[in-house]
């Protein structure tokens, strides 16, 4: 046996991983709420800024539901219009926008006293 093949197997890095740093950050938030909540029994009270559980495990959860929907949101392909759409069709080329009327001049009473 060589050398090489004794040694553990190299430990990998957040970069290497392809996980951003927020959601390891959250991932790591996530898990220190949870061992938080299933081993103080404080924490799963309710505390001066709320229910507890709701910061350490809802928070982060929800944090990386919306990096996940947002992540999954930029790898789908764009969708294009077809040129036969109704909405393409109602759009006539060449056109002007139309332009506003000028307001009808008011005359001025004159004041109370």
């Amino acid at each position: 046996m060589t050398h090489a093949s004794l040694s553990f197997p190299r430990q990998t890095d957040v970069r290497d991983s392809g996980t951003p740093p927020l959601a390891a950050w959250l991932l790591g938030a996530l898990f220190l709420g949870a061992v938080a909540v299933l081993s103080l029994p404080a924490a799963r009270a309710s505390g001066a800024l709320g229910w507890t559980p709701l910061w350490l495990l809802g928070m982060p959860l929800a944090s990386l539901a919306a990096l996940a929907a947002a992540r999954f949101h930029l790898r789908l392909p764009r969708r294009r219009m077809p040129d036969s759409s109704p909405a393409m069709r109602r759009r006539r080329p060449g056109t002007v926008q139309a332009r506003r009327r000028a307001a009808p001049m008011h005359t001025r009473l004159p004041r109370a006293a």
